[in-house]
Order: C-alpha cells, then sequence, then structure tokens
C-alpha cells in the first residue's frame, strides 16, 4: 500500500512535466513509436506466433524429454527451458519471458522452474546486436561477432550460477521429468487432437499482437520518460550519483551519462554511446554490459508478459545486473583474445532480413502442422 502511495507524487510530477514539455514529449513519442513499428515488430511477430504454433502441437515436450538431462545439470531447470532459450535467441526481448509465461499458464512448468528459465532466457536477437547496434550505430559489421558471443555466453553463465545457487536452496528438482517415450505418447496425442491449423494460427496471431501492443506501449513510455528525465537534470544527478564508481572504471562525464541513459531505455544508450569519442574497446564493453542488463523498459515489458499468466519474476534486476558485468567481461576476454577485424563475418542481417527469416519459420511451422495433421488421417492408430 504504502509503494503505491508513493508513487503517486512521481506519477503526478511526470504529467506535470508533459505539459510543460509537450512538444519534447511528442517528438520522443514518435521515436518511439517508430521504433516499435519499423524494427519490433516485423521482426518479433512471425517468430512469436510461430512459437506459440509449436507450443500447440506438443513439439515442446519433445524438446524437453531431449533436454531434460542437460538443462537439469547445467541450469537446474526442465528441458523446456531449451526451448525458450533457442527461440528467444533467434527472436530477441521479451520472447523468452512470454514464453516462459505460457508454458506455466499450461501447467508445463512449475513456478520455481518457470523463475528459473526466465532469468536466463531474457536475450535479445542476433538482428539487433549484429544490425541495429554494429552496423547501424557503429558502422562497424565484425564487432556483431564478438557482442553476440558475449551476450548468449553471459545468459548461459548466468543460467548456470543461478542454478548452483537454486540446488543449494532447493535440493530437490521441483519440476515433472519426462521420459521419450512418455513424450512420444503425449506428442501423438496432442497431435490427434489439435484444433485445425487456422484456430491455432489465429490464436497464435492474436496471443502475439497483444503482447506486441503491450511492447510497443512500454517503448514509447520509456523514450518520452528518458527525454524527460534529461529536460528536467535529473538524468546529469543520476550520473553525478553514479561518478565515483565509473571514475573507478576509468570512464569520463560523456561516458558515464550514455551508460546511466542505456540502464533507462537499451536502445538509446547504445546509440549514445556509439556516438561517443572513446576507442571502439570501450564502446563495445558498455554496449554489451546495457543490452545484457536491457534496461528499465525491457524489465518492465518482462513483468507485463508474464503477469496475465500469474507469473511475477523476481529477483530479475539483480540477475540481469549480473548477466550485464558477465557480457561486459566477456567482451573484454574476446577483444583480447581474439583481436577485431573488419573482415568478419561480411553478411549482417537488417530488420528486412529478419522479418523474411521470421515469415520462413512461420511458413515452416505451417509445414509442420500439415505433415502432422496428414498423419493423422493417414495413421488414425498409431
Amino acid at each position: 500500500m504504502m509503494k503505491k502511495v508513493a508513487i503517486i507524487p512521481i506519477i503526478l510530477a511526470l504529467a506535470v512535466m508533459m505539459l510543460i514539455y509537450p512538444q519534447k514529449c511528442l517528438d520522443s513519442a514518435r521515436y518511439g513509436l517508430e521504433l516499435w513499428l519499423t524494427a519490433v515488430l516485423p521482426s518479433l511477430l512471425p517468430f512469436m506466433a510461430a512459437s506459440f504454433l509449436l507450443l500447440d502441437t506438443g513439439v515442446v515436450r519433445l524438446i524437453a524429454a531431449l533436454f531434460t538431462p542437460l538443462t537439469r545439470r547445467l541450469f537446474y531447470a526442465p528441458g523446456e527451458a531449451a526451448y525458450v532459450l533457442a527461440a528467444a535467441a533467434v527472436s530477441g526481448y521479451p520472447v523468452g519471458a512470454r514464453l516462459t509465461a505460457e508454458l506455466y499458464a499450461r501447467g508445463e512448468i512449475s513456478e520455481p522452474d518457470a523463475q528459473r528459465i526466465v532469468r536466463f532466457t531474457s536475450v535479445t536477437g542476433p538482428v539487433f546486436l549484429t544490425g541495429a547496434v554494429s552496423t547501424g550505430m557503429l558502422g562497424l559489421p565484425a564487432a556483431g561477432a564478438y557482442l553476440a558471443a558475449a551476450h548468449y555466453l553471459s545468459a548461459i553463465l548466468t543460467g548456470v550460477i543461478m542454478g548452483l545457487i537454486d540446488r543449494r536452496r532447493h535440493p530437490a528438482p521441483s519440476a515433472k521429468r519426462y521420459a521419450l517415450k512418455d513424450a512420444w505418447v503425449r506428442f501423438k496425442a496432442d497431435a490427434a487432437s489439435c484444433p485445425p491449423i487456422g484456430i491455432m494460427l489465429s490464436s497464435s496471431v492474436e496471443k502475439s499482437l497483444w503482447a506486441l501492443l503491450k511492447i510497443g506501449g512500454f517503448i514509447i513510455l520509456f523514450a518520452v520518460l528518458l527525454e524527460l528525465l534529461n529536460v528536467t537534470g535529473v538524468m546529469d544527478a543520476l550520473v553525478w550519483l553514479y561518478s565515483p564508481f565509473a571514475s573507478l572504471a576509468g570512464l569520463n562525464n560523456a561516458a558515464t551519462q550514455a551508460f546511466v541513459a542505456g540502464g533507462v531505455e537499451m536502445t538509446t544508450g547504445c546509440a549514445r554511446v556509439a556516438a561517443l569519442s572513446a576507442d571502439m574497446t570501450t564502446k563495445l564493453v558498455l554496449i554489451s554490459g546495457i543490452v545484457a542488463f536491457g534496461g528499465l523498459g525491457i524489465h518492465m515489458q518482462t513483468r507485463a508478459v508474464c503477469a496475465p499468466s500469474g507469473l511475477l519474476p523476481r529477483c530479475f534486476g539483480i540477475v540481469k545486473t549480473l548477466q550485464g558485468a558477465l557480457a561486459s567481461a566477456l567482451t573484454a576476454l574476446l577483444l583480447n583474445v581474439f583481436p577485431m577485424t573488419r573482415a568478419v563475418f561480411a553478411f549482417v542481417p537488417d530488420t528486412k532480413t529478419a522479418a523474411y527469416s521470421g515469415v520462413i519459420f512461420a511458413l515452416a511451422v505451417l509445414v509442420i502442422l500439415a505433415l502432422i495433421k496428414l498423419w493423422q488421417r493417414v495413421s488414425p492408430s498409431l
């Protein structure tokens, strides 16, 4: 109750600031809307819809049966974590959280396992790292390989570390274990009882659009919030508070301000770091930490997509801070061990490529569904 009362003055102050700076708020809202409409929506919708389709077919149970021995040892999590991590790594924020919430709502995973999975499957996609950041902001496509490697390795290491902690606190696995034979029997039952493809497709697209609308709202809101923090001087105060720690890392005021901005809104922070006059190693280390942390906007998106299922991520900010630190350290290590050259990885996907690959992925899922339906008709006795 006290938390809700305490936040009222903040909301009122934001409303007043919007009235005082209407043009700046409008411009930043347009920027957020354009970012969502041109980058987020076309790249995430096909992947998210296809992922929901796969959930409806029961394929995830087969994946869980195959990977449970590995994921239990690595992450102290069920095999569904492998599917969620793969889908999130292809798609980006906040697909991992949305799929975890869906699995939890369906009763496929327990609440403790859902908490574990959402912590280390909250990752961005390769399109953002290699396309938007490396090529678009830095003008250096080769940097994408370092950012991507550090990002996904940091997520895996975070899952391993949190799994070790949970293993000590909760010695007994909380999730059911799947035998491959039992999973195959359940998969055949799901294939026989799944609704028509049109109904599943409609449901998947509807759930994906609702989730993406929430994401778009948060992108616009935090774009406005970041602009208000700048014009009111709050950002300068945050930079001043953080400056003692930044000076230990050798960061000047401009780099500190860009890094703090990334803690609020990831994309804007990355763009500001890329515009610094610092060396490329410093830029990549800072950007890697920002992207792995995600910014408050990503944190709020994660909570928003999890809330309808009743899943409330705990210690999410702490875990993402750990992942951000690991990502920065891994980036510095990779750059030291493997010096960067501009010739590395000539092909870099952009937003259009992501949309096209998402459509191809969705079509592949539809082919799988058609084969399942054909198998159901040809072999009704199986």
